[in-house]
């Protein structure tokens, strides 16, 4: 990856200055700017901000969401399994609003379940049959 700079010494010799070794570190440290933004195809996103490079890398609103408060507003969950939270019918959340799931240990007179909300109650969600192959 290439990126250009520019090096810019801190220090001047006037003219018949002899160069010597103590005399070169008189040069001080090169101040080194580097042009920004960084070019995609030089490895960076071409954006001034972070909400710019988000976008130029193509992330969604899920690229600034908490870990434990991810809102999936569109598309599809495919190829991985998906955990519902657990709980004993003593202890579970508010049914508001519609639509949660969650998995009740003892919730289908005293068998596990899968429950989901209407927005006031929690629905038992008949399991069925033990799968086989």
């Amino acid at each position: 990856m290439a990126i250009s700079s520019s090096v810019t010494r801190g220090f001047t010799f006037a003219t018949g200055v002899e160069v010597t070794a103590a005399n070169l570190n008189e040069l001080g440290t090169p101040t080194v700017t580097v042009a920004t933004p960084i070019a995609v195809s030089n490895g960076g996103t071409g954006s001034a901000n972070a909400s710019d490079a988000r976008t130029a890398l193509g992330l969604g609103t899920i690229a600034t969401q908490a870990a434990n408060a991810v809102a999936l507003t569109g598309g599809t969950i495919s190829g991985t399994i998906m955990t519902l939270r657990s709980y004993a019918v003593s202890g579970v959340p508010s049914a508001s609003p519609a639509g949660q799931m969650i998995y009740v240990t003892d919730g289908n007179s005293g068998a596990a379940t899968v429950a989901v909300s209407d927005g006031s109650n929690w629905k038992v969600v008949a399991l069925g049959a033990t799968i086989s192959t």
